[in-house]
């Protein structure tokens, strides 16, 4: 069995696509290298590249794709997100901030969020 990469989030975004580099982008915690597909995009590279190097994953999910749309990322996938980075649980939910945070309310009361 191959051992799953991991990726921060920074590391996605250095990979922007910029300079001709790597394009990825982030999908409910999944790293995704989307630099081939650019061009083959039906609605157009320039939809993909607005979103390199960041978390996609409300921008995907607004759009309603086809289960091939999901066929075609699954197929993108080069890694995850390193757990502290994680923004979805197990079960593909999204954490409330203070799991997201790995803190409780106080961690949130500290950085004004309350």
């Amino acid at each position: 069995m191959t051992e799953v990469r991991r990726f921060t989030r920074a590391e996605v975004r250095e990979s922007g696509g910029g300079g001709g580099g790597p394009t990825w982008i982030i999908y409910r915690d999944g790293v995704y290298d989307v630099s081939k597909y650019l061009q083959e995009h039906p609605g157009g590279e320039e939809l993909v590249a607005a979103e390199a190097g960041t978390d996609a994953s409300e921008a995907f999910s607004s759009v309603g794709h086809s289960a091939d749309a999901y066929t075609v990322l699954a197929r993108l996938k080069i890694g995850e997100l390193v757990e502290e980075e994680k923004r979805y649980d197990e079960n593909g939910k999204k954490k409330k901030l203070g799991e997201e945070r790995g803190g409780g309310c106080l961690s949130a009361i500290f950085c004004g969020l309350c």
